[in-house]
């Protein structure tokens, strides 16, 4: 869940909290690691040196299309709109699309079709976005999932129809309410919020928080595979920046939330790809370097309890997702995961439906996909110094190459093997 990033500034004292949540308009978790965090409740101390901080949490992906059910909301909550004065809507469209384009690029890169601009699906996640800016900038929350629309309470006032933003209590509602009109073959809602705090004015611009919070979602198994998805064709995105309701004793504080939708068309529903396909792929380069949170925990103790790893303080490098639509059934062997610089292997854990945490819920992996998660704990990748409460490796090594080999054995019967080299950017805190 935490991670610090020690790109060492001038003198000030510049820390950031990431939070990052994927979903989809209805179901639920289906598990025990439902509940999204809130930014108040896990910053940092201000205490530390003149380094960059970032905390990640992620929370439950959920797809919603015409073949899933949608849990009932509350029967007393308010679910469609007042009509109220109507109220400005913030949106940096610059930083909008660069959350577009790298999601779009990471599909292209390997094969998959890009991502249109939806302006409508766009307009719902402007609206959405609002909605969480003006919970953050009015109030702390201890307990907030960002992707329902719900009262809360403790903080009645900036939630659920109180907020002058108010779509829908749920992403499906939200959908419906704007008039959305394209939700029969699948629709997504990815979330990222980021908060940076300064003793000077040296905050991160817009853009480079976009880019920063993408790139987490692609290193986040459940919500890879959302972002992976074969059939998608349209997206829309918001980025909004707001000042947050507690500073930390900071003289300068900014936050940022991006909200990402994409939505699978009746032209593209049928949209696959041949052969073996993973992300990252040959070529790739600028992945993170470590996943330090996912809810769904890939680690999730399926007995209850504990997670059988605790990412805060062993995350894993950049996993690799395998998918293959036109296999009933694959069986990953053979993995080799190579430092082309230092010519050694780096251990890993396969996530198949064989060993799947969430097997019986609505996270459970199919056959057909599988992903390969590097545990780097013995490798010394951090660049700077961390405190002692802080994970002492960083994931994979930054700007390094790695090659990554295996076998498939496709619906029990045919063996086929894949090679390919990424390449990943700065190291990741």
């Amino acid at each position: 869940m935490v991670s610090t990033l020690a790109a060492k500034r001038s003198s000030a004292l510049l820390f950031s909290i990431l939070f990052l949540a994927a979903c989809g308009g209805g179901g639920d978790g289906g598990g025990s690691d439902s509940n999204t965090s809130s930014g108040a409740d896990e910053a940092v101390e201000p205490s530390v040196p003149s380094e960059v901080e970032s905390d990640i949490i992620v929370s439950d992906p959920i797809v919603s299309d015409s073949d899933t059910s949608v849990p009932d909301e509350p029967e007393d909550e308010q679910d469609d709109p007042v009509d109220p004065a109507p109220v400005a809507l913030d949106n940096d469209t610059k930083a909008a699309l660069v959350a577009n384009n790298t999601i779009s690029l990471a599909r292209t890169s390997c094969g998959l079709n890009g991502l249109s601009d939806d302006t409508e699906l766009g307009n719902v996640a402007i609206k959405h976005g609002n909605y969480i800016r003006h919970v953050y900038a009015n109030s702390t929350p201890t307990s907030f999932n960002a992707h329902t629309e719900n009262s809360i309470s403790n903080i009645a006032a900036v939630t659920g129809n109180n907020n002058p933003f108010f779509g829908g209590v749920s992403f499906g509602k939200r959908l419906s309410n704007a008039g959305y009109s394209n939700v029969n073959h699948g629709v997504t809602e990815n979330i990222a919020q980021t908060v940076y705090y300064s003793t000077a004015d040296n905050i991160v611009a817009s853009e480079v928080a976009s880019l920063s919070m993408t790139k987490s979602l692609l290193a986040a198994p459940y919500h890879l595979r959302s972002l992976m998805m074969p059939g998608s064709s349209l997206t829309g995105s918001s980025m909004v920046a707001y000042e947050p309701f507690n500073k930390s004793g900071f003289k300068h504080a900014k936050g940022y939330v991006l909200v990402n939708h994409a939505a699978v068309t009746d032209s593209s529903k049928n949209n696959t790809v041949e052969g073996i396909f993973t992300y990252p792929c040959n070529g790739v380069t600028g992945t993170v370097t470590a996943l330090y949170n996912e809810s769904p925990n890939p680690f999730r103790n399926p007995n209850g309890g504990l997670p059988t790893r605790d990412l805060q303080k062993n995350p894993i490098g950049q996993p690799v997702y395998i998918n293959m639509p036109s296999a009933q059934s694959i069986k990953v062997s053979n993995i080799k995961f190579r430092d082309m610089k230092r010519n050694v292997d780096i251990p890993v854990k396969l996530l198949d439906s064989n060993d799947d945490p969430f097997k019986g819920t609505n996270f459970e992996l199919p056959a057909n996909e599988a992903f390969i998660m590097p545990l780097t704990d013995s490798l010394k990748s951090c660049e700077a110094k961390r405190m002692p409460n802080q994970s002492q490796q960083c994931g994979l090594y930054g700007n390094n190459e790695y090659r990554v080999s295996f076998d498939v054995l496709v619906d029990g019967k045919d063996m086929q093997s894949k090679s390919f080299t990424f390449k990943t950017g700065k190291v990741s805190y």
